[in-house]
């Protein structure tokens, strides 16, 4: 292929050089970084909310946390819809530092008044809507940047970011301890701003694409939808698809979520070994995430179940150690997030299991579909903390919901072999 071949595909900054087209990247990865950030604020200032005021603390119960935490997930997925339709009226660079800054502002809002389980509700859901911004207007604004070779692996670049920040977070809350809350939070708030001056600056411009593409589709009237796209045996798959992500998000949340304070709280360690074990979790996630992708690619989508059911068996082992195993803990924890991976070729699996068409709109209502199951189940679980058994009660909870989610990915399609004939058949 030739050099001209190559970029005649890029869609935005064609004149760009190799430098600023790199750049423009380092600025969408920010916001996405701390974007990805964001989602674990909760882990580490859940010990200061638990905490009585006479601690320092807020005098939160476990089970008003979770609804704080749980209520922002349920965010997202209103945010996907409302920020989609403003990328395609406006751009997707001009709302994606929209949506930047008021991850910025909605972060901060909190601080005002810390110990009011109101605001942190309303904040957190309104962050959540923000945040369901990011993913669908920074990873198109990538693929239109680069040459096809490439965007497959920046979009898994910035898949991947999720694990660096669970890194980074862990030896952030480490280091700082539950007193730096505030500086915790800072973290959060301030990155963001940083990304959206850098998108500004150095990202091209796409509001006059986006203009063009919104006015014919308009005169067109070609309507793909959701109601369309679920008929037959595709809203079966559609169920299916939500479940198994609803069984994700509620399994991992609810020990991911409570991991730190357990440790804490409940086995009696410090903040900066909490947080160093948290950190090995993101560790084998990172890991995870290309190896079970990898795996998918050979041997078929649905193999990474495999993942999904050891990950019971690791949360399990997670419960039976105490407070003289700590090399145990580090262990188990990227054990955990290694198999936490299985998710990662999700990406493609739910995109493949509908018609072509429906691409735009198959893998984003199948991933953050399951959000809507978590938002409810995991201030629930949280309840059952208050018994006789604990925070540990939760972890079994989180073991029941990831061997059940192994079963329904179980009874979904496989789709890798029917990729493969389906190449076969074109190439005749």
């Amino acid at each position: 292929m030739s050099k001209e071949m190559q970029t005649n595909d890029i869609v935005l900054g064609k004149d760009y050089s190799s430098a600023k087209r790199w750049i423009a990247f380092f600025s969408i990865a920010l916001i996405y970084f701390f974007y990805c950030f964001n989602f674990m604020v909760g882990t580490f200032v859940k010990p200061t909310m638990i905490y009585s005021p006479a601690e320092g603390g807020f005098g939160f119960t476990l089970q008003q946390t979770e609804e704080i935490f749980a209520v922002m997930s349920f965010g997202t997925i209103p945010g996907t819809f409302i920020f989609g339709s403003i990328a395609a009226r406006i751009g997707k660079k001009k709302t994606l530092i929209l949506v930047a800054l008021l991850i910025a502002l909605t972060t901060f809002f909190p601080m005002l008044a810390p110990t009011s389980v109101l605001l942190w509700k309303a904040a957190r859901f309104t962050c959540g809507v923000v945040l369901g911004g990011v993913f669908g207007t920074a990873m198109p604004l990538v693929a239109d940047m680069f040459p096809t070779k490439y965007r497959g692996k920046l979009a898994a670049t910035l898949t991947a970011l999720y694990s660096l920040a669970m890194i980074f977070g862990g030896k952030l809350y480490g280091a700082l301890g539950d007193a730096n809350w505030k500086l915790l939070m800072y973290t959060a708030i301030i990155p963001p701003i940083i990304g959206a001056v850098m998108t500004f600056i150095f990202v091209p411009d796409d509001s006059a694409i986006a203009k063009e593409q919104y006015a014919k589709g308009k005169e067109s009237g070609e309507k793909i939808s959701y109601l369309s796209m679920y008929k037959g045996k595709y809203l079966w798959i559609g169920l299916g698809t939500i479940l198994l992500s609803g069984a994700n998000f509620t399994a991992y949340s609810a020990f991911s979520n409570n991991a730190t304070t357990y440790l804490v709280t409940g086995i009696g360690m410090t903040a900066a070994t909490a947080g160093a074990i948290y950190s090995m979790q993101g560790t084998g996630q990172l890991v995870g995430y290309i190896i079970w992708g990898l795996i998918s690619d050979k041997f078929g989508r649905k193999v990474p179940a495999i993942g999904m059911a050891l990950s019971a068996v690791a949360v399990f082992i997670y419960t039976q150690l105490g407070g003289n195993d700590v090399v145990a803990f580090y262990m188990v924890s990227a054990l955990l997030g290694f198999m936490v991976g299985y998710s990662g070729p999700w990406g493609a699996y739910y995109t493949e299991l509908f018609p072509e068409k429906y691409r735009a709109l198959s893998s984003g209502m199948s991933f953050n579909g399951g959000r809507i199951i978590s938002t409810f189940a995991v201030p629930a679980i949280a309840g059952v903390a208050s018994g006789a058994m604990g925070m540990t009660a939760i972890f079994y909870i989180a073991i029941g919901v990831f061997v059940a989610g192994t079963v329904v990915w179980f009874f979904l399609p496989e789709t890798l072999n029917k990729n493969k004939k389906e190449k076969i058949t074109t190439s005749k």
